[in-house]
């Protein structure tokens, strides 16, 4: 979608900076939400008259008017327009602006998308009431891609902040608007799994395998992940098996070798195990989890002193990788071998 006023932001600062007080007043009763009732009574006019103001508002910002019976006063393009050259006026009076989006659904709206977006990443997590107007919403499929696109994104920096909830409602619209959006549905399994919702988050990592992409990579680790936690270690390795050597992702390769190599653990397969292992370091040689792993299973060969090594490497780390927030660090099971590590690296050497 692109704004009909063609003006760039030294034109628009200018227009803006201009404006007579009552204008301006109007302007910003209108960015905040409220309706020409409302308006009307706060400034004790006429809605005739704030209707007649916002006509010359667009007007002056270059925005196409509609005639005056029309009842259309582009107040969307005008949200549109400061949403991309001043947001911090768009208040976040959500409610009154829903209503206002609401009346458009019948209407152009060519330029309305940059402030749903803007209203979409201040109000965390997305209000039910914005999402039914939404849903009511006659968008084109490439808008519907757009708003998508940007809605990933708003989850995945809400993920990565450990808001998971906010980051759930947030990719729920994503794949609501665009089914076809992978790394979405990858995202949101990701969330739902933080959120101890395991169902939902092997359904939408099902639905993002499909896709054949770098998420759909990940997503075949996440869910052979979760069949190691409950003890299906064969089915772990006939899903990770027929696709290790057509993973191009180094980050993702790493965590299957280390998933691969946890489930042949779980098999009694130390070898199997630990070459795996060995893979993983030789991709990443300061990745915590396959420290983790292989201090376990050099324990399980008999070699004390090597698993003692690797858990003092494993708490090395794994602590480096707390401090940067990195993604594999938050793994519940880590924390446990974290104890499991200490206690036996405290513990005297015999």
């Amino acid at each position: 979608m692109q704004l009909k006023s063609r003006m760039n932001q030294q034109e628009f600062e200018r227009v803006f900076y201009n404006l007579t007080e009552n204008r301006k007043n109007v302007l910003q009763k209108i960015l905040s939400g409220h309706t020409d009732m409302d308006i009307a009574e706060a400034m004790n006019i006429t809605e005739a008259s704030v209707r007649k103001y916002v006509e010359r508002i667009c007007y002056e910002f270059g925005l196409n008017n509609e005639p005056a019976d029309s009842r259309r006063y582009k107040r969307s393009d005008l949200v549109g327009l400061f949403a991309k050259y001043k947001p911090e006026l768009l208040t976040d009076s959500q409610s009154k602006w829903t209503k206002e989006l609401a009346k458009t659904e019948d209407e152009d709206h060519e330029d309305i998308t940059k402030s749903i977006l803007y209203l979409l990443s201040v109000h965390k997590p997305v209000p039910e009431e914005l999402k039914k107007v939404l849903r009511r919403m006659n968008f084109s499929e490439k808008e519907k891609k757009e708003i998508a696109k940007s809605l990933n994104q708003l989850g995945h920096e809400s993920y990565l902040s450990n808001d998971f909830i906010i980051a759930a409602s947030y990719l729920e619209l994503a794949v609501e608007l665009n089914k076809n959006h992978g790394s979405a549905h990858y995202n949101l399994g990701a969330t739902y799994e933080k959120l101890d919702n395991l169902d939902d988050a092997c359904h939408h990592y099902q639905i993002a395998i499909k896709y054949q992409n770098r998420a759909a990579d990940a997503a075949i680790n996440n869910l052979a992940r979760l069949q190691i936690l409950q003890g299906n270690s064969a089915d772990a390795v006939k899903i990770i098996e027929p696709i290790l050597s057509k993973v191009k992702d180094d980050t993702v390769k790493v965590s299957l070798h280390k998933n691969l190599a946890w489930a042949y653990f779980q098999q009694n397969s130390y070898e199997q195990a630990q070459q795996h292992l060995l893979i993983c370091l030789e991709l990443e040689n300061n990745y915590a989890p396959a420290y983790c792993l292989l201090a376990q299973v050099q324990a399980a060969q008999g070699n004390r002193q090597a698993s003692r090594e690797s858990w003092r490497n494993f708490i090395e780390f794994y602590t480096h990788d707390q401090e940067l927030k990195k993604a594999h660090c938050k793994l519940p099971e880590l924390e446990i071998c974290k104890l499991e590590a200490m206690r036996i690296i405290n513990s005297p050497d015999k």
